[in-house]
């Protein structure tokens, strides 16, 4: 199976070698949980070694997205270079529209040979919705139109919390090929990141929930070692 390197210290290996390529994965998580820098530095790394990639934003201006990346990840001194080189593109769409993003990705893919993308986020389109039955529908449809396309795509999605105990399963959770969990845990007097892979279809993984960081040189995944 070919699979797409996450780049992300202990994410691969959790993931038994990578995202299974042109697969659709979920980044599940609460306010602050780590969902952005995930995302971000999949592309980053990605674009460094040599696969282009696309961050469609739905909420944060392109300038924004750029000065909080930067300045999360200090030691990510090339990415204006990566963006002016096209390697890494950032854009917001004019339509909160799942439509209009499948359009968006699939001129990206022909026009820059993208291979890597992430949508930030599909709870912006969500909310367009009247209907759950009306998004539940969409994202089918749109997912499959994606699966056609040569491109291994991340989804943020919003939790309405950022604690493992009162998450529940939402649609995406049954949808996409993958779902990976991203936590806030408490922990007497301070807070833990801590992720677990819910799902991911088609292949082998970890399914322990373990500790991360995001460092300045990109996140860190602890693999083995146990939540406390």
């Amino acid at each position: 199976m070919d699979r797409v390197k996450t780049g992300i210290v202990g994410m691969d290996e959790m993931l038994n070698g990578g995202i299974p390529m042109r697969r659709h994965v979920a980044i599940y998580g609460g306010p602050g949980a780590g969902k952005t820098s995930f995302c971000f530095e999949y592309l980053y790394r990605g674009a460094k070694a040599g696969e282009n990639g696309v961050y469609v934003s739905l909420e944060e201006t392109t300038d924004d997205l750029i000065e909080n990346m930067a300045s999360t990840f200090p030691m990510f001194t090339d990415i204006k270079e990566l963006i002016k080189s096209k390697k890494l593109e950032i854009v917001k769409p004019d339509k909160l529209e799942l439509e209009s993003v499948a359009d968006l990705i699939e001129d990206r893919i022909a026009e820059n040979d993208v291979k890597r993308a992430v949508i930030d986020s599909a709870t912006m389109i969500r909310m367009a919705f009247a209907k759950e039955v009306e998004y539940r529908q969409t994202l089918f449809e749109f997912l499959s139109l994606l699966r056609n396309l040569d491109c291994t795509t991340l989804t943020t999605v919003e939790a309405t919390t950022a604690k493992k105990e009162e998450m529940h399963f939402d649609i995406e959770h049954f949808v996409m090929d993958g779902i990976i969990n991203l936590y806030n845990l408490d922990r007497e007097e301070r807070r833990i990141r801590a992720l677990e892979i819910f799902k991911m279809r088609g292949t082998d993984h970890s399914r322990d929930l373990v500790p991360f960081k995001v460092t300045p040189q990109g996140l860190k995944v602890y693999v083995g070692e146990k939540v406390f």
